[in-house]
C-alpha cells in the first residue's frame, strides 16, 4: 500500500507538469497564430501612393490613419504578448509581439516600393529610431506583467525597475546591439523584403546570443530595444552620407545594405531574432537553471 501511494505521489507531479506544458504550447500556439493574422490584416490600413501596403508612417497616404493603426496594432499584439509571457516566460511574450509586427512587415510595401513612392532614406531611417520608443514600453509591460524570465533571477528585488533594467550593467550588454546592422550588411544583398527581414532577424540572433553571453544576469530589455536604435542611426548615418541618385543605385544594385531594410523589417527582426538568440544562447551556459 506503501510502495503504490509513493508510486501515485511521485506520479502527480510528473502528470501535472505534462499537463501544464500542453497548456503552455498550446496558448503559445494561438497567441502567436493571433499575432500574424492581426499584422497581416491590418497592413491593409495603411495604404501608399501605389495603392498598396505601406507598413510604416513615411509612406502612408494617410499620416494619421497609420499612427492610429499602428499604435492599436501595438497594443493587441502587447496584450497578446504579455499572455503568452505569463504562461510561458517574457522572452517568449516579446517573440510574440515581434511575430505579429512581422506578420506585418512581410505583407507591406518593400524598400523597392519605398523608392518608386519617392521616399527619403533619412525619413525612414528616423522612424526606425523613433520605433525604439512604443517598442521599449511594450516589453517593460511584458516583462513586468510576465514576471523575470526563469534563469535569470532579479538582482535588485525590491529596486526600482529602472535600476534593474538599465541600469550600468545593461547599457553595457545594449552595445552588442551593433551587431544587428553589421549582420545585415554581411548577408542581405538584394531588394527583396524577405531578406531584409531575413537579415535583421540574423542579427537579432547574434545579438540575443551575445548580451546572454556578456551580461548573463541582465534582464534583457536593452537587448531588444539597442539594436533597433543602433539600426536606425547607422541607417541615418549612411543615408545622410550618400550621394547620387538614388534610383540609379537601387536600379544597378548599389544602395547600401543596410539601407534595404524598412522600419518594421528592424523592429520585427530584432524582437524575433533577439528572443531565439536569448533561447539558444542557453546552450552555451550550463550553469543556468531553468524551472517550469
Amino acid at each position: 500500500m506503501n510502495t503504490f501511494s509513493q508510486s501515485s505521489a511521485a506520479s502527480n507531479p510528473a502528470e501535472q507538469s505534462a499537463e501544464r506544458g500542453w497548456i503552455r504550447g498550446l496558448v503559445l500556439t494561438i497567441t502567436i497564430v493571433g499575432a500574424l493574422w492581426l499584422g497581416s490584416t491590418s497592413s491593409n490600413r495603411m495604404i501608399d501612393v501605389c495603392g498598396e501596403p505601406a507598413g510604416c508612417v513615411t509612406l502612408a497616404t494617410s499620416k494619421t490613419s497609420a499612427i492610429l493603426t499602428l499604435g492599436a496594432v501595438m497594443i493587441l499584439l502587447t496584450v497578446l504578448a504579455m499572455i503568452a509571457g505569463r504562461l510561458v516566460n517574457a522572452v517568449v511574450g516579446v517573440f510574440v509581439l515581434g511575430a505579429g509586427l512581422a506578420g506585418l512587415t512581410l505583407r507591406s510595401a518593400s524598400i523597392a516600393g519605398a523608392i518608386f513612392g519617392g521616399a527619403s532614406l533619412t525619413s525612414l531611417a528616423i522612424e526606425t529610431m523613433i520605433w525604439a520608443v512604443p517598442s521599449a514600453i511594450s516589453v517593460v509591460l511584458i516583462f513586468r506583467f510576465s514576471g523575470s524570465p526563469p534563469d535569470i533571477a532579479q538582482r535588485f528585488p525590491g529596486e526600482s525597475m529602472w535600476k534593474e533594467y538599465f541600469d550600468s550593467d545593461a547599457l553595457r550588454g545594449a552595445i552588442t546591439g551593433v551587431l544587428l546592422p553589421l549582420i545585415a550588411w554581411l548577408v542581405i544583398r538584394t531588394m527583396f523584403k524577405g531578406q531584409a527581414f531575413g537579415g535583421a532577424c540574423l542579427g537579432g540572433i547574434a545579438v540575443g546570443i551575445a548580451f546572454r553571453l556578456f551580461a548573463p544576469n541582465v534582464q534583457p530589455i536593452l537587448a531588444f530595444i539597442s539594436p533597433i536604435l543602433l539600426a536606425g542611426g547607422y541607417q541615418l548615418f549612411i543615408a545622410s552620407r550618400m550621394t547620387g541618385d538614388i534610383g540609379t543605385l537601387f536600379a544597378i544594385n548599389a544602395l547600401p545594405p543596410e539601407l534595404r531594410m524598412m522600419p518594421l523589417d528592424v523592429v520585427a527582426g530584432s524582437l524575433t531574432g533577439v528572443a531565439i538568440g536569448i533561447g539558444w544562447a542557453r546552450s552555451f551556459r550550463r550553469s543556468d537553471t531553468i524551472t517550469s
